[in-house]
């Protein structure tokens, strides 16, 4: 089809509200889909804690903020900390006495100490009000796993927590190969973010994603609310950013549409004639 569009969607605050889709958004890119548009997850998450459930709904799903890519059954692109940067970054936090998890798709590794802070950060005694797709703090505290040795993990990206330091600090100890972004999961928590490669970006996973499908970068479209949406907003052919997103997001945006609450992504789909 001429018109036939690629969708990239981050998770949080995006498609999602605490870990949890809106049915509206799941039957949105049920639709699209079925119109003959391609629709894949953007997201920072890894691929270990984005629900089955959820990875199931889209054409593919580029996690770990573009370090892994996956279209259909076939993973295009698998990129991990080099083995001594990894130990490096993992001896400067526990120095610091920070909670940390390495993400990689098949786990979030950690210490018996980061596992129990983990499970005590993220309970949720009460069900979550909404009905939706995905399991909220379950998808990741399932997805929590104690190595024997926590340095020889290999691992996409870091999240980490309780911070006395800022993380950009952090980033600067461990070496210039290091970004330090805000936890896009926990954005209102400043003790909160996430460290990553400098050549890893959300913009790389939207690339060779065209590339294998052998589109063309104007057909793409990029939705997303966060700092490390940034890089795919501008690379797309059309950015939508969502309401109450920093400035920076908003304006790399052609538009803005509502969070996950008022389903935006409906609307978005709406004006772009997917639906």
């Amino acid at each position: 089809m001429a018109d036939r569009r690629c969708v990239f969607i981050d998770f949080d605050g995006t498609f999602a509200d605490q870990g949890v889709a809106p049915l509206e958004h799941a039957e949105a890119v049920a639709r699209a889909r079925a119109n003959g548009h391609l629709i894949l997850l953007s997201t920072g998450r890894p691929a270990s804690i984005v629900a089955p459930e959820v990875a199931a709904l889209f054409d593919g799903v580029i996690s770990s903020a573009g370090g892994h890519v996956r279209v259909g059954d076939e993973v295009l692109h698998d990129e991990r900390f080099p083995a001594a940067l990894g130990r490096r970054a993992a001896e400067v936090l526990e120095r610091h006495d920070v909670a940390f998890a390495l993400e990689a798709p098949e786990a979030l590794w950690c210490s018996s100490s980061a596992s129990r802070r983990i499970r005590a950060r993220m309970a949720d005694p009460a069900p979550h009000a909404a009905a939706g797709i995905g399991n909220g703090p379950r998808d990741i505290v399932d997805a929590v796993r104690v190595p024997e040795v926590l340095g020889a993990c290999s691992f996409a990206k870091i999240s980490l927590w309780e911070s006395r330091v800022p993380v950009e600090q952090l980033a600067a100890e461990i070496g210039p190969e290091i970004g330090a972004l805000p936890n896009s999961i926990t954005s209102e928590d400043t003790s909160s973010g996430e460290l990553h490669l400098l050549t890893v970006d959300k913009a790389d996973g939207l690339r060779r994603t065209v590339e294998h499908l052998g589109l063309d970068l104007a057909a793409t479209v990029a939705i997303g609310d966060g700092l490390n949406d940034l890089g795919m907003l501008r690379a797309a052919g059309t950015g939508i950013s969502i309401a109450g997103a920093r400035d920076e997001v908003r304006d790399a945006a052609l538009f803005e549409v509502p969070g996950p609450s008022e389903h935006g992504i409906v609307t978005a789909f709406e004006r772009l004639g997917l639906l």
